[in-house]
């Protein structure tokens, strides 16, 4: 009963903040799309029919591909994004782009005006309301999560709801971004290899297919996938079950297949392309100083930064360290699942394209691993001074409600001054650290 009504209440929430004006449809958003269209009406990933007035739902029909596609192998346009979400996508867009289409055209216009609505808007509207339901998904997993991890059912309820209506979840889960997507995969795999104790084959198959698909989604989630086979290899390993090991590791290794097919198809290259490259291998001192840098920028910046929007996760953070003592499995795995992904952020190496995420909500790169991170919280709560918790909990409330009624200021313009002190006028910037988004 407590998982259908934490399910409502976070629908509800997020469906009530698409109804806000927010920048949805801008920044990589309408290119995944785009795909999704290829592949639902055309069947292919040819997208040089899903731009421009081919796609009027998309953007008013003014997409236009910039850097987001580009001619691959046999002069056909290419998406350099991946396609794992747009082919999950594609038969909700199936559905949705002639219901929206069916609407637009009964709806008078001057009804569409006093609706501040246009076709690709109610079409998007459309969109976000899937993607809320997979964040909704997303708070039940969370929710079974925290009771794996010892929380009572009521705790667990509460924190689930908590980290689902806190950002970064709370704006992503409304958006066609992959790191919804990639944060309920990662949590699904992680609470089979890690959670659970069981020697079932189909969760071991399910983990692997959520593992494999994780890849899929999107390249950045290499380390967290790395992570997560790591873990699952030891578990694997130490209680001699060969077959959870074939059912694990057979799915990530289709998907890493699929996924090399794919790219060689469209780029002939195995891994990198136009958008996936290897970055400048620097010395040890560059080397740390980079990565120092970024780790603190996803931590802390006041722009794209975890922890100014969402500051529960100084309990999570504290409460995993402080997990160590009495379950040190648990511990082991979320500092390894974290770490492997964050490294993989951290390395210019691996990671070309810095860790602000670009025109972006705020803590874009933190949100695959925010629900692992977020487990803390199990322990956090219960060692840390109450009084404490109480403190940063109302915060974080404040935050969420102030968040809801005004999402466009969790979009930062990338110039050192988080827009919640440009646009919100809060006066607290000064004392915030800003990184340069290097």
């Amino acid at each position: 009963m407590r998982r259908i009504f934490l399910f409502a209440v976070v629908m509800l929430v997020l469906l009530g903040l698409t109804t806000h004006s927010t920048y949805a449809g801008s920044g990589d958003e309408p290119h995944y799309l785009a795909i999704a269209h290829s592949i639902a009406f055309d069947l292919d990933f040819d997208v040089s029919n899903n731009y421009g007035s081919a796609e009027p739902l998309i953007a008013d029909g003014q997409l236009q591909p910039e850097e987001h596609a580009r001619v691959g192998r046999g002069g056909v346009l290419r998406p350099v994004h991946d396609v794992g979400m747009p082919l999950l996508l594609a038969p909700v867009v199936r559905v949705a782009a002639p219901v929206a289409a069916w609407i637009a055209a009964r709806l008078t216009p001057t009804l569409m005006h006093r609706l501040t609505l246009t076709p690709s808007g109610l079409y998007r509207h459309i969109l976000e309301a899937a993607m809320a339901a997979l964040g909704a998904a997303l708070a039940c997993l969370l929710f079974e999560s925290f009771m794996n991890a010892g929380s009572s059912g009521r705790l667990a309820f509460w924190l689930a709801l908590l980290v689902a209506l806190s950002p970064p979840l709370l704006i992503y889960s409304t958006l066609l971004f992959t790191e919804t997507m990639s944060a309920l995969l990662c949590l699904a795999a992680f609470r089979t290899v890690a959670l659970r104790d069981h020697s079932d084959t189909r969760h071991w198959i399910f983990a692997g297919l959520a593992t494999g698909l994780l890849l899929l989604t999107h390249m950045r989630n290499v380390g967290a996938v790395a992570g997560l086979v790591t873990v699952a290899g030891a578990r694997v390993i130490t209680r001699r079950a060969l077959g959870s090991a074939a059912a694990f590791f057979s799915p990530i290794a289709a998907f890493v297949a699929l996924r090399t097919v794919i790219n060689y198809h469209f780029w002939g290259t195995y891994v990198t392309n136009p958008h996936i490259r290897l970055g400048a291998w620097a010395g040890a001192s560059e080397l740390a100083r980079i990565s120092g840098t970024r780790l603190i920028g996803l931590l802390l910046d006041q722009e794209f930064g975890l922890i100014p929007y969402a500051p529960v996760f100084i309990i999570a953070i504290y409460g995993t360290a402080a997990t160590w003592r009495n379950n040190r499995a648990l511990a082991s795995a979320i500092a390894l699942v974290v770490g492997s992904y964050l490294i993989a952020v951290m390395l210019p190496m691996t990671n070309a394209h810095g860790w602000t995420g670009g025109w972006s909500p705020a803590a874009r790169f933190m949100t695959p691993i925010v629900p692992i991170l977020a487990l803390g919280l199990a322990t956090g709560v219960r060692v840390l001074p109450r009084t404490l918790v109480s403190a940063i909990v109302i915060v974080q409330i404040a935050l969420n409600l102030y968040f809801w009624q005004h999402p466009k200021n969790l979009w930062n313009d990338g110039d050192g001054r988080a827009a919640i002190c440009q646009r919100g006028g809060f006066p607290g910037c000064a004392y915030l650290p800003s990184l340069p988004p290097e």
